[in-house]
């Protein structure tokens, strides 16, 4: 017998030589450990984060930190999927991707004016940049309508949290963050274009088809404003009436 790659891994951090590059919690090396088990077919993850770096990195690991290895109600324990915690380093992006989304129960994607704007420069012709977040949104909506029907995945539900911008300084809110539709968003929507960006979502497609996943098709048709418009017609919680200013502390 072999043992994979990810569980090589947490071996060799439970074993590092100098202290501080061991696992610092029993929780830390307990989620590693379980994402082991997600990679053999013999577990998922309750959720998974779908941020943009540039804007929702330190609301990304805030997430995390308060979901993860948290017990619901019912006594069932959460394993949270964020990339930065779970992509093996040197693992194919794509494949650590796949692990964490299509072996999750709850897409959680965040967003917020950061998440839109990028999109704008979208004009739907095979000049586009490929948008991993974008591939990402149409990934979760495909899956979701694919719910029921042979060879889905474990995904059934999608929550987005809505990230208003901080008040600047000086601001009277200050340091509170805004309404994500006021400051604009529902104008930057407008803008987006109708029709897919083809080197987008034909990634996607080709994605699912090498997963045998449904949906391919529906993938490819996806029009940039579509995709946005339909994350924001499902139920969300919005996250913008809390205080900014974060000590830097608590988001390492």
């Amino acid at each position: 017998a072999t043992i994979s790659q990810a569980f090589a891994q947490v071996l060799a951090k439970g074993l590092e030589k100098e202290p501080h590059k061991r696992y610092q919690s029993v929780d830390d090396m307990a989620t590693d450990l379980y994402g082991c088990l997600v990679s053999r077919g013999e577990g998922v993850y309750t959720a998974f984060i779908s941020y943009r770096v540039a804007s929702e990195k330190f609301h990304a690991q805030l997430l995390y930190q308060l979901l993860n290895n948290t017990v619901t109600p019912a006594g069932n324990r959460v394993i949270v999927y964020l990339d930065v915690k779970r992509l093996v380093k040197g693992e194919d992006w794509e494949q650590g991707f796949a692990l964490g989304l299509l072996n999750s129960l709850v897409a959680v994607p965040l967003v917020s004016r950061g998440l839109l704007e990028p999109l704008q420069e979208l004009r739907g012709t095979e000049e586009d940049r490929q948008d991993n977040l974008l591939k990402e949104l149409i990934i979760m909506q495909t899956l979701m309508e694919a719910v029921g029907e042979e060879n889905a995945s474990t995904l059934r539900s999608v929550f987005p949290v809505l990230v208003g911008a901080p008040y600047p300084e000086g601001h009277p809110s200050y340091p509170y963050t805004g309404n994500l539709f006021v400051q604009g968003s529902p104008a930057i929507v407008k803008q987006l274009s109708r029709l897919p960006s083809p080197p987008t979502s034909f990634a996607v497609a080709d994605f699912l088809q090498r997963r045998g996943l449904p949906g391919a098709a529906e993938a490819r048709a996806k029009g940039v404003a579509q995709i946005i418009q339909e994350l924001f017609s499902v139920q969300a919680a919005q996250l913008w009436n809390h205080a900014g200013g974060l000590p830097l502390e608590d988001m390492a």
